[in-house]
């Protein structure tokens, strides 16, 4: 039976994690950094075709944001200006342009792109909802991701469909 629940570490790291995250939800939209994060961080792992490179790509991308939010700057501008050349890159992707999942990847990547991008322009009070929303519709990106285990890597994609799930649920309801 540990051995079972050992197995399922990435569930239990996003349960920590998202309980770590809503200790202190604030307006809600807090979270909505995770609609800009998760887009680059997928899109960029599927254009270098190199799903072992997912928790270090993602571990980066928390790492500057943190350092963002430390040095006193919003990191919802800075990584929507990083997520734009990243899914330029992705336009040019070969095989990034093939049926199936491969042909949702820069698509996926625009739309949650687009859903950080109206948390910044919409007021705190109609902005937890797109968080919200958001992540909910991340949750199911990330259960594609880990049925089809492609594009990155599928400890990655259960560990965010948890967090995903459990901050979209908690922003409705301790909000």
């Amino acid at each position: 039976m540990l051995a079972a629940l050992g197995h399922r570490w990435p569930t239990w790291f996003g349960i920590a994690f998202a309980a770590l995250s809503l200790s202190d939800p604030g307006d809600g939209t807090g979270v909505g950094i995770i609609l800009l994060i998760a887009p680059i961080g997928y899109l960029f792992v599927a254009i270098i075709n190199r799903p072992g490179a997912t928790w270090p790509v993602a571990l980066g991308l928390f790492a500057a944001v943190t350092a963002l939010r430390f040095a006193g700057v919003d990191p919802r501008p800075v990584m929507l200006g990083v997520l734009v050349p990243v899914v330029v890159a992705g336009l040019f992707m070969p095989h990034l342009r093939r049926r199936g999942l491969a042909a949702w990847q820069v698509p996926g990547a625009v739309l949650f792109g687009l859903a950080g991008l109206a948390t910044l322009l919409t007021v705190p009070e109609i902005g937890r909802y797109i968080v919200a929303a958001g992540l909910a519709a991340h949750t199911v990106w990330d259960v594609i991701h880990w049925r089809a285990r492609r594009f990155i890597a599928p400890s990655f994609a259960e560990w965010c469909g948890v967090l995903d799930l459990l901050l979209a649920v908690g922003i409705l309801v301790l909000i």
